[in-house]
């Protein structure tokens, strides 16, 4: 199918084109004083209260070819998304989720694929059983919001970062911060069997990262986004998550995967 390529390329910049939302700019802490795990953690939940919306254009490169794409992506708390990729002739693929329901738009088609934005679907895409509070968290610049069901603990590694292990029900939720500054460096999740997902912040400024490389085991793939513009909290109107009309509106399932390496 057509759609299977265009499809693809979408669903990886929205896996992997988090963007980064505002940050707190906090003074640098002495490298010695200890952190604690609530701590750290309450930073990340200062910052992913204060970021409820986003526009921002990016470049991502995606696998070995190291060609850059260019995406104007937009995300409103608690579940809008929608990722436009560009081409030199304009829009050629959107993709977006506006509260339950998942569209693909394949612009130069004339064809919409619905479909729900469950847990299920998103998997089916992503190649991880994310929620559509996930995406919008990536998409922010941010891991994913994860609720212990112990206490999470801090420790020094050997290299002076801070690791912060969150344990899950079915997994945990591991992150590191820099030692010096406490800002968040790198996350990663733990499901069952093995890794789920795996991102790097960089590049900070203001306080927020510019750079972001984000690793999906389960695709065994890879990419790296460098944001161009960053709009936080913008007022964004309703009918920018709507599915675009389309002379043919059929269901997601006609769609196929990617298929998976």
């Amino acid at each position: 199918m057509v759609v299977r390529r265009g499809l693809r390329a979408v669903v990886v910049v929205v896996v992997l084109g988090g963007v980064a939302g505002c940050a707190l700019v906090r003074p640098r802490v002495p490298e010695g004083e200890p952190a604690t795990a609530a701590a750290l953690l309450a930073d990340v939940a200062a910052q992913r209260q204060a970021r409820t919306s986003l526009r921002a254009r990016a470049r991502l490169r995606t696998g070995l070819a190291g060609m850059w794409t260019r995406e104007a992506v937009l995300v409103r708390r608690p579940d809008d998304v929608r990722v436009d990729v560009l081409s030199p002739f304009g829009l050629a693929l959107a993709l977006g989720v506006d509260g339950r329901a998942l569209w693909v738009w394949p612009a130069a088609q004339g064809v919409r694929y619905d479909g729900e934005a469950s847990p299920e679907n998103l998997a089916r895409f992503l190649g991880a059983p994310i929620t559509v509070s996930d995406l919008v968290d990536v998409l922010m610049g941010l891991p994913p919001a994860r609720t212990p069901v112990a206490p999470p603990v801090a420790r020094r590694t050997a290299d002076g970062e801070w690791e912060v292990l969150v344990p899950l029900a079915d997994g945990v939720q591991t992150l590191w911060f820099d030692g010096a500054t406490r800002r968040l460096a790198r996350a990663a999740e733990q499901r069952g069997d093995g890794p789920v997902l795996r991102v790097g912040f960089a590049d900070y400024q203001d306080g927020f990262p510019r750079t972001l490389e984000v690793e999906s085991p389960a695709l065994s793939s890879s990419a790296k986004l460098a944001y161009d513009a960053v709009e936080v909290n913008p007022v964004l109107e309703d009918g920018v998550f709507a599915p675009p009309p389309a002379p043919r509106v059929v269901p997601l399932e006609a769609a196929a995967a990617p298929p998976q390496s």
